[in-house]
């Protein structure tokens, strides 16, 4: 299991190393970052998979259904991609494209919430149906 601690050095240390390498090679430091960038991301990701289970049992056990832990997933996944190729994108001196990326997040954000939203609704007219009318 990775820690925080070597996280956090590894990623210092690449960032001093993309630094020196900036003034000779600005193509191998931008690379160097990506890369880090899509391991430490990678490792992240690997250590959510429990915290997912957790979720999982913990909808199971209420009845809750547990399709609903693969759209938090996706959710968690499409914020992670996005964030971290907007912010390659704004440390390559693309802003509008950073940003472009982070709008196609929001609107896959809100494509994926659909069916949470049908549901949610159904529930909700299930219990207006329950309530006497005045």
């Amino acid at each position: 299991m990775v820690t925080a601690m070597q996280v956090a050095g590894l990623a210092l240390t690449a960032v001093l190393l993309a630094k020196l390498l900036q003034r000779y090679a600005a193509e191998q430091a931008l690379l160097l970052t990506l890369l880090l960038g899509t391991l430490l991301t990678c490792v992240a990701i690997r250590s959510f998979a429990p915290i997912l289970n957790q979720i999982d049992a913990l909808l199971q056990s209420g009845g809750l259904n547990p399709s609903h832990t693969a759209i938090l997933s996706k959710a968690m996944g499409i914020c992670v991609v996005t964030q971290l190729a907007a912010d390659i994108c704004k440390d390559a001196g693309e802003t509008a494209l950073g940003s472009a990326v982070t709008l196609f997040g929001a609107i896959a954000l809100l494509l994926l919430c659909i069916p949470l939203t049908e549901e949610l609704l159904a529930l909700i007219r299930e219990v207006l149906a329950c309530v006497p009318s005045l």
